[in-house]
């Protein structure tokens, strides 16, 4: 009774008997269908030619592997016109040819290779309960039927993509409005992507990159559609335009750099701005003698000090802390926590020197 709950409703299976051992569960079944049909020339036979047995990969029951072992039967075709005189049985849904899972179980393959892809898909297949190797999550992808869209909100994003980095590059169509990818396109040639527009009317914008091809295509399919340089874009050209800028201008900037270090030519600084330095400086040194210590640590630090101010022994205090003594006892002689050596330098050491300078 219960196996009768573990099957498929949406198909003619007879559940006869059902065992287990470690981890997978085993249910015996057969066919209740009377007849099938052949898959050349779709004429029903009911002439049973033999029999045989077929190993179905279910969906997991309970943490464990469920397979159903199916006596599937083998038809002859009654049509003297068709050239297949012998076929397998075949089925509506759920099961099909040549599969070796039931499509529930597919479907749930193809959930995680889509959002996961293949090594982390694989991956977290043996946690599901139906475990698969990287290869059959990529497998399964590729025999998705997805429909492209013909219509889209209008707004657009065109750029390349790698089938094969710096060898083979194609072209996708992003939905800017609804986000959401359209279609791939093979490569990344202008009549290619013209002929996708000139099948999308609907096209109003598109953004792109400064890819010639992507421009002379859009202005091809699509005329009338407005064209726009896509975000990342507009940085890497705002970013460019200021590296231009800077270099044009390196003797003014020199020459800026050396009135600023010539006291002489320092404005008078008030006592406000002077005030305002001294704080900048401290906090600036205080950040970094503090960089590298993590909260926890800081926060040890600040219990062992007020432990200790408040006459705990240091005994008590490193049990309280859960820390040795020996770290209670150094923590209780320094004033406040330092950041530790580090083996190799950073960029920020080389102007650690400009901080002292200023202070000066």
């Amino acid at each position: 009774m219960i196996s009768q709950f573990i099957l498929p409703t949406n198909v003619q299976l007879r559940a006869d008997s059902i065992h287990s051992e470690p981890g997978i569960l085993y249910i015996d079944t057969s066919v209740c269908q009377t007849c099938s049909i052949c898959p050349v020339c779709n004429k029903k036979s009911s002439k049973i030619h033999s029999r045989y047995s077929r190993t179905l990969l279910d969906l997991p029951i309970s943490g464990h592997l469920s397979k159903v072992q199916l006596k599937a039967r083998k038809y002859f075709c009654d049509n003297p016109e068709c050239p297949r005189k012998v076929f397998t049985e075949r089925f509506d849904c759920e099961i099909k040819p040549y599969y070796r899972r039931m499509i529930r179980s597919n479907d749930l393959l193809a959930r995680m290779a889509l959002e996961l892809g293949g090594n982390t898909g694989a991956a977290i297949s043996r946690y599901a309960g139906v475990p698969v190797s990287p290869s059959i999550i990529l497998r399964v992808v590729k025999r998705l039927d997805i429909q492209p869209k013909k219509l889209t909100s209008g707004v657009i994003g065109v750029d390349d993509w790698a089938f094969k980095k710096g060898k083979t590059y194609g072209t996708v169509i992003v939905d800017l409005a609804k986000k959401e990818v359209v279609d791939l396109l093979p490569d990344r040639e202008s009549a290619t992507l013209s002929e996708w527009l000139k099948q999308h009317p609907e096209i109003k914008t598109v953004s792109r990159d400064r890819c010639g091809p992507y421009a002379l295509g859009i202005k091809t399919g699509a005329p009338d559609a407005s064209q726009v340089a896509d975000r990342f874009h507009l940085l890497m050209n705002l970013g460019d335009a200021t590296k231009r800028i800077f270099q044009s201008k390196g003797k003014e900037l020199r020459e800026a750099f050396t009135l600023y270090n010539q006291p002489k030519n320092h404005p008078a600084k008030t006592v406000e701005t002077e005030s305002a330095v001294q704080n900048m400086l401290q906090i600036t040194e205080d950040t970094l003698t503090t960089a590298n210590i993590s909260i926890d640590k800081l926060h040890k630090f600040e219990k062992v000090k007020d432990l200790y101010s408040k006459g705990n022994s240091i005994r008590q205090i490193a049990k309280t802390v859960k820390l040795t003594r020996t770290t209670v006892r150094k923590y209780t002689m320094m004033e406040k926590l330092v950041k530790r050596q580090a083996h190799t330098t950073t960029n920020l050491d080389a102007f650690i020197g400009f901080f002292d300078a200023g202070r000066k």
